[in-house]
C-alpha cells in the first residue's frame, strides 16, 4: 500500500481543478469498452450465461 498512500498524498496537493482531469483520465482508462466487449468478457455469446442471468431478473 506504500504506492498507494504516496499518489493519495499527492492527490491531496492538487487543486480541484486538477483533481478532477485526474478523475476523469482514471475513469477513461478503467472503462469498459462497449465497442469491442467480447474482449473483456470471455463469456460475452455464452447461452449458459444469458439464461443465467435472465433467471435473476
Amino acid at each position: 500500500m506504500g504506492k498507494i498512500e504516496e499518489l493519495l498524498q499527492e492527490i491531496n496537493q492538487l487543486s480541484i481543478e486538477e483533481a478532477k482531469i485526474l478523475y476523469k483520465e482514471l475513469l477513461r482508462r478503467i472503462a469498459t469498452p462497449l465497442r469491442d466487449p467480447e474482449e473483456i468478457f470471455d463469456d460475452w455469446n455464452d447461452p449458459e450465461v444469458d439464461k443465467a442471468y435472465a433467471k435473476s431478473w
